[in-house]
């Protein structure tokens, strides 16, 4: 494990939005923090769609000071949507202390990892959080107009929030390797819909997570006019993306109630008797009795 590297994995899985991925590895070699190695974990592709995107990218990276670009191809023919295995092919990459992710449609400002590693080195803590803010953005054939900013569709402060829904997008944290074993720093490839909530879940139940520059905006989330946000920006679930939420929600509630919560982590969120056999839904649980008396 290379002491204080971050590896920040970069999902791509159309290369025809390779202007897309330029704006965010620019974003990526722009950040003050060093070393910093990219895990571009790309969707089946050809040999010469990984040759277009090397040659995209080489002049980015023959900047000074650029960071290190690790490429990973995840050529299986199943799943058909194997977002959730890039991430852990990702991982599964990974050499340094740090880890974080950045999907190749948002971007982050040039301090932000410098922020988030400053937090955990003075927290100790496995996780740390920032904020980003959503901008409306709309989408053309070789550029993409950021129209205004909007309210965040998720809204929290702290780990009790965390625990109750998710507010913190997949760009807005970073982990520390050292704390967290893989086989907690992992993605249930059941999901592919809130697979990063989940983490989050089996994380924070069992580590201490720092939230103190949650209000510092570190990045962008786009919510794009094209429909190609994982999550509808209109708000509006089709049928069958009601029906997958449905069993997504059901399958995070039983992550709740089934994950044991750590006597440091219960004594974070404030909890006075401290029991191992606590569970995240019973930490909520008691939280909410608490403060009902």
């Amino acid at each position: 494990m290379i002491e204080n590297q971050i590896d920040c994995i970069v999902r791509f899985h159309d290369a025809k939005r390779i202007y897309e991925l330029n704006r965010c590895i620019f974003a990526l070699i722009g950040q003050t923090h060093r070393p910093l190695n990219i895990i571009l974990a790309v969707q089946r592709f050809s040999e010469a769609e990984i040759a277009t995107t090397y040659a995209a990218l080489e002049p980015l990276l023959r900047l000074p000071n650029a960071p290190t670009l690790t490429l990973r191809n995840w050529d299986n023919a199943i799943p058909s949507d194997a977002r959730t295995e890039l991430l852990n092919m990702g991982l599964q990459a990974a050499t340094g202390q740090y880890v974080a992710f950045l999907d190749y449609d948002d971007v982050l400002y040039p301090e932000a990892y410098a922020v988030l590693v400053d937090r955990l080195n003075s927290s100790r803590s496995a996780i740390a959080f920032a904020s980003v803010r959503v901008v409306n953005a709309d989408v053309h054939r070789q550029f993409i107009r950021l129209t205004k900013q909007v309210d965040a569709p998720f809204a929290g402060d702290d780990l009790k929030d965390l625990f109750q829904a998710n507010f913190c997008p997949i760009h807005s944290y970073l982990i520390d390797r050292s704390i967290v074993p893989p086989q907690v720093l992992s993605f249930d490839t059941v999901l592919t819909w809130e697979e990063d909530y989940d983490l989050l879940l089996k994380i924070c139940a069992a580590y201490p997570s720092d939230f103190q520059a949650v209000g510092k905006v570190i990045g962008d989330y786009y919510f794009k006019t094209d429909g190609s946000n994982s999550v509808p920006t209109t708000g509006v679930l089709s049928k069958e993306r009601l029906l997958m939420y449905e069993r997504v929600s059901a399958l995070i509630e039983v992550r709740r109630r089934t994950t044991l919560v750590a006597p440091e982590v219960q004594a974070q969120l404030g909890l006075n008797s401290c029991t191992p056999a606590m569970t995240i839904r019973g930490a909520l649980d008691a939280l909410f009795m608490d403060q009902s008396i």
